[in-house]
């Protein structure tokens, strides 16, 4: 599978620092369905999940400088999803639907020509991770983490408890792990070693905490939450101290990432049914 990019749509984009209480900027304007964003090529491109035609969702990159979005794959006829990178993005895996409750993970290793498909135990793999060095892959198999070594030779369970674990995030070092799990009754942010070991709960909130990112110095969490009836993005300490709502928005926001810079965060942004990318810089104690 080839994976240059042809351009199939222009977008406005804007990459700066806001002012104080202004709103974060748009960085696109389709409207389409997103999700899934990271930013890959030192902080000048945004890979992401767009709501296609045919197939129905694809891997899309957003060029900063070009102002083009484009699809990472374009020869592939099937929907894409979920694209993640490791630390030096010589190793990429990402999510394909290859019929009714069948979605298959696939990783392009360092070194390697092209990609393989990772052989589960169940039919539907969902959220995967990368580990920093690119050597082991996380993924929600059945509501339950588990983690694959690259290339496939040992798999094993992360963190399986009672109700579902989801969303894995790595930290930057390689050691952290933080996902979303109801294990308590109620979906919250939990981090523990990638051996399992020493789990802390971090929020402790009515309402859906998930979807955590680590911010690239490891010391700050984004999440998405819903302790207040909308989707909303937080911010904490990755102790799980001093959460901040940074979007402050009606409609939803989901789906954060963080910058290399560790100022700024891009999430999906609802605004009167439609869908778009969003930027803001954030400051100490919330968004500037």
């Amino acid at each position: 599978m080839r994976s240059e990019c042809v351009p199939i749509l222009l977008v406005s984009v804007l990459l700066v620092s806001v002012s104080d209480a202004a709103e974060p900027l748009r960085l696109t304007d389709d409207g389409r369905i997103k999700r899934d964003p990271v930013f890959v090529d030192g902080g000048r491109s945004v890979v992401f999940t767009l709501q296609s035609d045919s197939p129905r969702l694809v891997l899309a990159k957003l060029d900063v400088a070009s102002r083009r979005v484009s699809r990472v794959f374009p020869e592939a006829n099937l929907p894409e999803l979920k694209c993640v990178y490791s630390a030096d993005q010589k190793t990429r895996a990402w999510l394909r639907i290859t019929g009714n409750d069948r979605v298959s993970l696939l990783v392009h290793p360092a070194g390697m020509e092209t990609e393989y498909v990772v052989k589960t135990a169940k039919t539907v793999a969902w959220s995967p991770a990368l580990t920093p060095d690119g050597k082991q892959v996380i993924v929600n198999l059945a509501g339950q983490l588990v983690v694959h070594s690259i290339p496939p030779r040992k798999v094993r369970p992360l963190a399986k408890s009672s109700g579902r674990n989801d969303w894995p995030a790595v930290s930057p070092d390689g050691r952290r792990v933080a996902f979303g799990s109801s294990r308590d009754g109620n979906f919250e942010i939990y981090a523990g070693g990638l051996d399992g070991e020493n789990l802390r709960r971090l929020t402790k909130r009515p309402g859906v905490d998930m979807r955590p990112a680590w911010s690239p110095d490891g010391k700050r969490i984004a999440f998405t939450s819903v302790r207040k009836g909308n989707y909303e993005i937080y911010v904490m300490s990755a102790d799980g101290r001093r959460p901040v709502n940074i979007s402050r928005h009606a409609e939803r926001d989901d789906y954060v990432c963080w910058h290399p810079d560790g100022r700024q965060l891009v999430w999906v942004r609802e605004v009167e049914g439609r869908y778009d990318l969003f930027q803001a810089t954030i400051i100490e104690g919330g968004r500037k």
